[in-house]
Parts: C-alpha cells; structure tokens; sequence
C-alpha cells in the first residue's frame, strides 16, 4: 500500500538525491521552511489569494508545514524534486505554504484574523504536511493530510487538476490507478 509511512533516514533519501533526474534541493528560510521557487507569498487574506488563483484559472493549495517536520523534509527533499511531479504545483495551481504553528495573522475565508497556528486549528489540519484545495467559490475539494508517496501526491494532483472531485472519490480514484 503507498499510503505507508516510513521513517526518513538517510538510506531514505539517499537513493532519491543521487538520481540525476532530480531537481536541485530547495534552500530553507530563516524560520526554517523550504523555499520553493513556485510558492506564492500569501497576501495574508486567503479570500484574496483565493481570488488571485480563480483570476489566474487556478485551483488555491495551501500547503501547511512546519519547521523540523521530518515528513516535510521527505516532501520536499524527495518527491518534489522530480520534475515530473513537480510541474503539477509549480504549473498548475496557486500555491501558498502556511506554517501549522505559525504566529503570523492570516486572514481565514470568512473574514476573521487568526494566527496561522490558530488558523490550523480552526481548519481541523492537524499534522504536516498536509495539502489543501480550494476551487473558486472557496470550497475545499482534497486534503492531504501527512506524507504521501509520490504515486498518491501525483494522483490527488491530477484529481484536482482534472476536476474528478466532481464525479469520483479520492480513494475511488486511487483505487482506479490501482495505488490502493
């Protein structure tokens, strides 16, 4: 089953960082984030990053991490560097990192400012990293909450992209894949 979790260790990553295929690795930030080159700084009111991604045909993913989150790590030090995985986030969505215990204020959908730990709370994300798409109209139409192997992210890409949310269940979808 690839919804497994391992532990991250260097044999893990090791094997993923020496294939000559894989991206260059992304620098951190002073708070310890990854910088990814495709992120977009959040305008800290997510009704206004929400109508920055429908007005580019966007779907919103807020990418929640934290600092130190080995899983995180595994993300972006792994399945993010391949380039073929990459170009889903990076070309197709509108994507803002937020930091689960983040003390920066955020404005949430409806109006109210939190901080981006107590944002978390409120949106029910409980581990990193977890992935959140939001359509035009602000619903959200996939989490992905923790790690997911690169098959599985690959997949939920695609079934936001392609708009299945509309006719099919994730797990259905993954099902059809045959990745569960």
């Amino acid at each position: 089953m690839l919804l497994r979790r391992t532990f991250l260790t260097a044999a893990v990553l090791t094997p993923l960082a020496v294939r000559a295929e894989m991206l260059p690795a992304p620098a951190r930030g002073r708070d310890g984030l990854f910088i990814e080159d495709w992120f977009r700084p959040t305008t800290g009111d997510l009704r206004q990053d929400l109508a920055h991604a429908a007005g580019e045909g966007r779907v919103l993913a807020l990418f929640w991490e934290r600092a130190g989150c080995e899983w995180c790590q595994l993300l972006h030090l792994g399945a993010l560097r391949d380039p073929e995985l990459r170009k889903f986030p990076a070309q197709r969505f509108y994507s803002v990192r937020l930091d689960r215990f983040g003390s920066a204020m955020v404005t949430d959908f409806d109006g109210k400012p939190r901080r981006q730990s107590d944002l978390a709370e409120h949106m029910g994300v409980i581990g990193t990293p977890t992935f959140s798409f939001r359509i035009a109209d602000g619903r959200e139409v996939l989490r992905l909450p923790g790690y997911a192997e690169p098959p599985v992210l690959l997949a939920a890409f695609e079934y936001v992209e392609y708009g299945a949310w509309a006719y099919s269940t994730f797990p259905a979808w993954l099902e059809k894949r045959g990745l569960l």
